[in-house]
């Protein structure tokens, strides 16, 4: 068996190089490529990126039901994860929970996707915070989804008061990385501290790899944690104009943090900025 999925795979390898080379040009014969790669290599990882060159030149619904056409043929984690992440671009939050199911029915899946899956599908279900210190634990997420995690509870710990963990979280991801978000939150707390000046380079750093938009949210929550309700608020009217749906995000957290039966905020603060690219 082994020596017919090594054959396989070795008769692949011209048309997949052919894929990824038409992939790299942007161009749609990606699509055809890569999934006769997958056709005739069975490598399920090839077959996401054929799902991805066909979610990005021909629409998220095809790509989904090639996805669904393709996990009845070689039931496998990868698609179950596609096609979930598919239904929950889609808004179809109920599918999305039954392809992480059958996905977790399926076995091992060593590229992480179905964990995204989850992850993503707590962020929308209102409990990312909680999956996220599930998640902390574990050593063999993706290196993407750790980071995310780590942002999750770096921004969870900011809102919630917990500054020296805060601090710890974004000391860690900053050690591995220039981490942008994480800039942001060191200039919140060198703030709070009265560094003024350690503020401003700390922004300064974050707005080299930051969109307007990302920049404005993560800063609105930053001050908002420490208290500086005027800076949060102008911060929050700059996103009002350059971005509708994070400006709605920043405009739960801070209802949420306003209700007097409010616990705490778990406002998916990994699902948005820099949270990584774990679609199809």
């Amino acid at each position: 068996m082994f020596i017919v999925r090594w054959i396989r795979g070795l008769l692949s390898l011209p048309i997949l190089w052919l894929g990824l080379l038409a992939l790299y040009f942007n161009q749609p014969a990606s699509i055809p490529l890569l999934g006769a790669a997958w056709a005739v290599g069975g490598d399920a990882e090839v077959g996401r990126s054929a799902l991805a060159a066909t979610r990005r030149f021909k629409g998220r619904a095809e790509a989904l039901a090639k996805a669904r056409a393709w996990l009845e043929r070689d039931p496998h984690p990868h698609f179950a994860a596609t096609a979930g992440l598919l239904s929950l671009e889609a808004g179809r939050l109920d599918e999305a929970k039954a392809f992480l199911a059958r996905g977790r029915e399926l076995g091992d899946d060593p590229m992480g996707r179905l964990d995204w899956l989850e992850y993503a599908i707590a962020g929308i279900s209102g409990g990312s915070v909680a999956v996220a210190r599930q998640f902390e634990a574990r050593r063999d997420l993706p290196a993407d989804l750790s980071r995310a995690v780590l942002q999750e509870l770096m921004f969870d710990d900011l809102l919630n008061g917990r500054f020296d963990e805060a601090k710890l979280r974004a000391e860690r991801l900053l050690d591995v990385d220039e981490f942008a978000p994480a800039e942001i939150a060191m200039g919140a707390l060198a703030q709070r501290a009265g560094d003024e000046a350690g503020a401003k380079r700390h922004y300064a750093r974050a707005a080299l790899k930051l969109t307007p938009a990302q920049i404005s949210y993560l800063a609105f929550i930053g001050y908002l944690a420490i208290g500086a309700r005027a800076q949060a608020e102008e911060s929050l009217a700059k996103l009002r104009g350059q971005d509708e749906a994070l400006a709605l995000r920043a405009e739960g957290i801070l209802k949420s943090r306003e209700s007097p039966h409010d616990g705490g905020t778990d406002a998916a603060l990994s699902a948005g900025p820099a949270g990584g690219d774990h679609g199809a």
